[in-house]
């Protein structure tokens, strides 16, 4: 794939706030004193969506959110950046002015720090479940509740800079191609997209791994979901006429290797947590037997080194398109 491995150092230190563009013309604005009544149901104690047409398996109670807070910080650790270092040289992120975008945004983890660090660009971060900071938030953005299989309601070209992450267990296989044609359409000529996501294939030769792999590729299946979409994120975006201008692949140990290894074994054990109703469901099992894989599976991952590939893309949109 000529991914390369460098890592950087993160930069922790936040700047001043300073005197901020306008938000995006013609963009819808979110209410920040509340949260709308998304459709939501409850389900073995769990609160999940329940928004139409979406196969978007986690929760969206408080114990997800601690989860995704922890896969930001542990893949900005993973990358050495928030934003990848070919961006960087691409746009003018401290000049400012820039328009940014976080589709699928979750608690924006994300658009929290990387607001404060480029204070003179504006952000906008749009997720059908408004699990965002409702009211304390950078004075340089904003959030808006919508359901992006219906098109993101941004006027074409909007955006300087786009993020799209994590979204494998969101989107349908035959959901990808519209879903990147509105990335492609709000963003401008020269533009650019980053695409982080996971290849949801734990590479182990343990053979409760492998049961557990099992249960969880017929659960993608019933779904029309691909859990190895991150590895085919270069073809995708290449098929929709963007450039690839930076890529890197990272292997995801869990549950050895030190610090980070633990801390993704946390991240996936609270995921299959988050899974386990449709995991049940579509495998036949109930909750002790469910419970006793999962045991199995996680136990089996040390002694195998188990791993998942992340891949990272960076690509642009031409800039005469």
């Amino acid at each position: 794939m000529g991914a390369t491995s460098s890592k950087s150092t993160i930069a922790s230190q936040r700047r001043p706030s300073q005197k901020q563009k306008k938000p995006i013309k013609d963009a819808p604005t979110a209410t920040l004193t509340a949260r709308s009544p998304t459709p939501q149901r409850i389900i073995d104690g769990r609160t999940y969506h329940a928004v139409e047409g979406s196969q978007y398996l986690l929760p969206r109670d408080d114990q997800e959110i601690d989860r995704l807070h922890e896969t930001h910080f542990l893949t900005k650790e993973l990358l050495g950046c928030n934003v990848m270092a070919d961006a960087i040289k691409t746009l003018d992120f401290q000049k400012g002015g820039l328009q940014v975008l976080d589709v699928c945004c979750g608690p924006a983890t994300w658009l929290c720090e990387t607001s404060l660090d480029y204070p003179s660009c504006q952000f906008v971060g749009i997720d059908m479940c408004n699990i965002w900071p409702q009211v304390i938030r950078p004075a340089n953005l904003e959030f808006i509740e919508a359901n992006v299989l219906k098109g993101l309601p941004f006027p074409d070209k909007a955006f300087d800079f786009v993020q799209l992450r994590f979204v494998s267990l969101a989107f349908k296989t035959t959901e990808w191609a519209n879903l990147l044609t509105e990335i492609r359409r709000v963003l401008r000529d020269g533009g650019v997209l980053q695409c982080i996501d996971l290849d949801m294939q734990i590479v182990s030769d343990d053979a409760d791994v492998k049961r557990y792999l099992q249960h969880f590729d017929a659960l993608c299946n019933t779904r029309g979901l691909d859990p190895s979409a991150g590895a085919k994120l270069d073809m995708m975006l290449n098929d929709h006429g963007l450039n690839i201008l930076q890529s890197e692949y990272r292997e995801i140990p869990l549950g050895w290797g030190g610090p980070l290894g633990d801390g993704f074994m946390n991240i996936f054990s609270a995921e299959v947590q988050g899974l386990a109703p449709w995991l049940k469901r579509s495998s036949n099992l109930n909750d002790e037997q469910l419970i006793a894989m999962l045991r199995r599976t996680l136990r089996g991952m040390i002694p195998s080194k188990a791993y998942m590939g992340l891949y990272a893309f960076l690509a642009q949109k031409p800039l005469d398109d």
